[in-house]
């Protein structure tokens, strides 16, 4: 009886041996699997305009390009070039790439790159400098930009943020100190900024060597006002809330502007176009080869109230739309409109044409 239960017993200390064992795999399989749940966040940033909708890490490193000491000389079609030479030639053009990949972006060495975040109209964005290793010495810079900036023009407009293009634009390097604007301090004393609408922009300047690493996050925006138009939504709201300011929708392609409703002024007004009536809440609808909507070609400027459905279409064949939402103050203003992208069979509907 008792050679019984030591034989249990011993079977019992197998058993337990066996899940002991069998466990660290199994635990091992789930934290890798979790590491690599996270690894999904992490995006390398290889082209100079890196337009992104995803949360998560962005990570940019450049290496100054390795120059091979071979005295190996090809043909090169009779011209005689030495494989040193070539890879001076391309060291010249190399700009952006995952640790000197040899990756080419236009501009050159000292070329101005960005990573261009757009977020759901509702959002704004939350960027957060990890890790900056941008040298002031060698001519590098790095800049947060609250809205986008392409060509010397912004969107939002200058005309049409609550903020100065001075505080808009704040530009740093690994010498400097970020001076105090909207940022907060965080344990790690990370330098933090926030945009005023669903776009922001990080801008850098590498000429030789260096790296970043930058966080974004959305956030919700209870009161969106400058909208860019991320994918194809099935409609946007444009709204003042009943204060003196300008909202923008904006689209980076030729589209079809279709105005559904409308609150804009007095109440007892129906919709009319107002081009040659002074008016100080209006709603306009155009486009032009810029982000600046203040330098848009205007198809249309209506005010009034709608009673109910309108399907106004419109097609700017422009490669930007704009419909700007212009208001007072005295006045709680509003605009549904839609937007899509313009075919062929739109040509016809064309109230805009800018030179493509």
């Amino acid at each position: 009886m008792a050679m019984r239960g030591v034989t249990v017993l011993f079977f019992q200390v197998l058993i337990l041996c066996f899940q002991a064992k069998a466990w660290n795999p199994v635990r091992r399989s789930y934290e890798l699997k979790q590491e690599a749940a996270t690894l999904d966040n992490v995006h390398l940033v290889t082209e100079c305009m890196h337009v992104t909708s995803e949360e998560g890490e962005f990570s940019f490193i450049k290496l100054p390009p390795t120059r091979s000491t071979s005295s190996w000389k090809g043909t090169g079609g009779g011209r005689g070039e030495s494989w040193s030479g070539l890879a001076g030639m391309e060291s010249d053009t190399l700009v952006a790439g995952d640790g000197g990949s040899g990756e080419l972006v236009n501009g050159g060495p000292a070329a101005v790159c960005g990573v261009y975040f757009v977020a759901d109209p509702d959002q704004i964005i939350e960027i957060t400098m990890k890790q900056v290793n941008v040298d002031c010495r060698t001519g590098g810079l790095m800049a947060f930009v609250d809205g986008w900036e392409l060509n010397g023009q912004y969107f939002p407009g200058e005309q049409d943020h609550e903020q100065r293009l001075e505080r808009r634009v704040q530009e740093f390097c690994t010498e400097q100190t970020l001076p105090q604007w909207p940022t907060k301090a965080t344990p790690s004393k990370a330098w933090v900024f926030r945009s005023s609408q669903n776009c922001a922009l990080v801008q850098y300047r590498i000429p030789e060597r260096g790296s970043f690493v930058i966080s974004a996050r959305f956030l919700h925006n209870s009161k969106p006002c400058n909208i860019m138009a991320e994918g194809l939504a099935p409609y946007y709201m444009l709204r003042n809330y009943g204060q003196p300011k300008n909202c923008t929708l904006t689209a980076l392609f030729p589209a079809v502007v279709s105005v559904i409703a409308l609150e804009v002024g007095p109440v007892n007004k129906n919709v009319h176009y107002c081009e040659r009536v002074r008016s100080d809440d209006k709603l306009e609808v155009g486009g032009s080869t810029g982000l600046d909507p203040h330098q848009m070609m205007k198809a249309s400027t209506i005010c009034g109230r709608s009673g109910g459905r309108m399907d106004l279409d419109q097609s700017i064949l422009c490669g930007t739309t704009s419909v700007r939402l212009v208001s007072s103050g005295q006045y709680n203003n509003q605009a549904m409109v839609t937007i899509r992208m313009a075919e062929e069979a739109d040509l016809r509907l064309a109230a805009v044409m800018c030179a493509m």
